[in-house]
């Protein structure tokens, strides 16, 4: 497996896992990852940033670690012109899709999360940040269109320091999760 991790030890009770992923040789599909090396760049505590290729069975551990998880993905949809950021919900099709095709080893982000809920009895909360992209040609560099969502999805990230970390910036980082 070839799991890239950045990350700053968790400093409270209260932790974020940000996972981008897609592959950096396809363009746009890229922006994932690159959201998440961002992150990573910050330096905040209780903040962990991944950034994989595809995501993997093994990233429940991680996930069972923290109280949000927001997954960064590349969105082709031609409708899509902005970042979306949408609650990830859990049930059983999703946990058989992650579990079943275990042999192709590639997850999408509900299946992780009901598969964190099957082997830890709990999982964090989570949702998926999609970037509107336009091409994912091998060796292309980040379109226009990628780099301002990636921007846009940078500055959803924080918001959501501020709504749910509370502030992160300032040092202050009371949970404010919900049972």
């Amino acid at each position: 497996m070839n799991l890239k991790t950045s990350s700053t030890p968790a400093a409270s009770s209260c932790s974020l896992l940000i996972v981008g992923y897609g592959n950096e040789l396809r363009g746009d599909d890229g922006v994932g990852p690159q959201v998440a090396m961002t992150v990573a760049d910050w330096h905040l505590p209780s903040v962990k940033s991944l950034h994989v290729q595809q995501l993997l069975p093994e990233l429940v551990a991680d996930m069972a670690e923290a109280d949000y998880v927001i997954f960064v993905d590349a969105c082709g949809k031609s409708r899509t012109h902005n970042v979306q950021l949408d609650p990830i919900v859990t049930n059983k099709d999703a946990l058989a899709h992650c579990t079943v095709p275990l042999m192709n080893h590639a997850c999408e982000p509900s299946g992780l999360v009901a598969l964190t809920q099957v082997l830890y009895g709990d999982h964090p909360q989570a949702w998926l940040l999609q970037v509107p992209i336009e091409h994912c040609g091998l060796g292309q560099a980040l379109s226009k269109t990628a780099r301002r969502g990636a921007d846009s999805a940078l500055r959803t990230i924080e918001q959501f320091f501020t709504t749910y970390l509370r502030q992160p910036f300032a040092g202050a980082e009371p949970c404010m999760k919900s049972a």
